[in-house]
């Protein structure tokens, strides 16, 4: 009888595990249902988020971006541009597709001009080397040629930037890569502002400790006319410390920050905070729309923040780091 007992004593405590194990898996679904609900909200209220901040349109900008899709004829008009979309080293093997959906997208209206290693990435493309970038359609390709390996990112870029300004020589050259979105109308808005007879190397600035600042190639940065023809007389300088053959090897991996550090200790052109003057919000992003509106971004890129004091001045109310929300990014994005 007592073994019966502790038998049916031992059932019924098991039973009762079994509930609460239940009740208390059920509550476990409920939170992660909650938790999964609630991060699908906030990346909605993100999208809107930024949609709203940037969708304040302007009606004379679009006719005026529309108006000048075919070609890059800029008398008495806007200033003539491009923007290079250079290889991403992430997901490489999908960048026809990307190029396929720029084309489909801000391509054409910011005179997006490819730049490949084989035609075969973007066959539709004319290449701007035949001279016939002023009155044909965009996207158009700079073919690379073949002694440039894609991991060749130095003579890649000084390949890049002579050709773009010896066969086009633009009033500005926006560098990008593959997996930026840009609003052409904005950068339209942004170009009118400048000088292109001055030099300039604009974008989201960055800095770490020691190194040497620059533009995120992520976000993208803008070269003025200017800026590009000294850029090629420096590099044909046969002792010249912009050029990849007399730097560090480290430096010739670097395509982006030994230009930075060509243009600011060689020629004396120094990086501009291109934030928005009103609330200090960005306009040059280096991440996608969700990252960049919840804040969710890496830590090395946060770090490369907290050296800007240095060469823009203190910022009492950020401190030059990026902000979240409604904070994050300039109407002008």
């Amino acid at each position: 009888m007592r073994h019966r007992g502790r038998n049916g004593a031992e059932e019924m405590s098991l039973h009762r595990r079994d509930n609460v194990s239940g009740r208390a898996s059920s509550t476990q679904r409920k939170k992660q249902f909650h938790s999964v609900w609630h991060r699908l909200l906030a990346s909605l209220c993100s999208f809107i988020l930024f949609i709203i901040v940037i969708s304040i349109p302007n009606a004379e900008d679009d006719q005026t971006i529309m108006s000048t899709r075919g070609g890059l004829n800029n008398d008495n008009g806007p200033p003539s541009f491009v923007t290079v979309v250079l290889p991403s080293v992430v997901n490489s093997e999908k960048r026809p597709l990307r190029l396929e959906s720029i084309a489909k997208t801000w391509g054409p209206a910011s005179h997006a001009v490819y730049v490949v290693h084989s035609s075969n990435e973007f066959p539709e493309g004319a290449p701007i080397e035949d001279g016939q970038s002023h009155d044909a359609t965009f996207p158009q390709v700079c073919l690379v040629p073949e002694a440039i390996k894609f991991d060749d990112g130095v003579p890649r870029l000084e390949y890049v930037i002579r050709t773009i300004g010896n066969v086009i020589d633009p009033d500005f050259a926006f560098f990008v890569n593959d997996h930026t979105f840009v609003l052409p109308n904005h950068l339209h808005q942004f170009l009118k502002l400048l000088d292109s007879s001055k030099d300039l190397y604009v974008g989201h600035a960055l800095k770490g400790g020691k190194e040497t600042a620059f533009n995120s190639g992520a976000s993208g940065y803008v070269l003025s006319r200017t800026t590009m023809r000294r850029l090629i007389a420096e590099w044909d300088k046969p002792d010249s410390k912009c050029s990849g053959a007399n730097v560090s090897k480290w430096l010739q991996g670097n395509p982006g920050l030994l230009t930075a550090k060509c243009f600011q200790e060689v020629m004396g052109i120094q990086l501009i905070d291109t934030r928005d003057k009103a609330d200090g919000s960005h306009k040059f992003h280096a991440y996608g729309l969700v990252r960049t509106t919840t804040g969710n971004v890496d830590k090395w890129y946060l770090n490369k923040h907290e050296h800007l004091d240095s060469i823009f001045g203190e910022d009492e109310r950020y401190h030059h780091m990026p902000q979240n929300g409604a904070s994050c990014c300039s109407k002008d994005t």
